[in-house]
């Protein structure tokens, strides 16, 4: 290797190393109840889900935040889906099934 490649490899090195500190260094900006108070605040069916939200909501896991939070903080007063369970679709009657 040149001495111009090998400097120029360790100087984008150390700025990774840097940007890398000083992006775990950032201060958490809201606790976890004020995050949940902005959650509760949103109102409103939204066709899309609301990116800037949920990008809070992954940043903060210590927070423990439910699915049903996770889900408003996305999609607002949207209720959620309901979740059928294999068991349920096992013991079903399908009408397709000719015996």
């Amino acid at each position: 290797m040149t001495t111009t490649c090998f400097k120029s490899l360790s100087a984008l090195a150390l700025v990774a190393l840097l940007a890398g500190q000083a992006h775990a260094a950032t201060p958490r900006t809201e606790t976890c109840e004020q995050i949940r108070a902005r959650i509760q605040a949103q109102v409103g069916d939204r066709a899309k889900p609301d990116t800037a939200m949920l990008d809070t909501v992954s940043e903060h896991p210590d927070c423990a935040f439910t699915a049903a939070e996770v889900f408003r903080a996305a999609f607002g007063d949207r209720p959620m889906p309901v979740q059928t369970h294999r068991r349920d679709r096992r013991d079903r009657n399908d009408d397709d099934d000719d015996d």
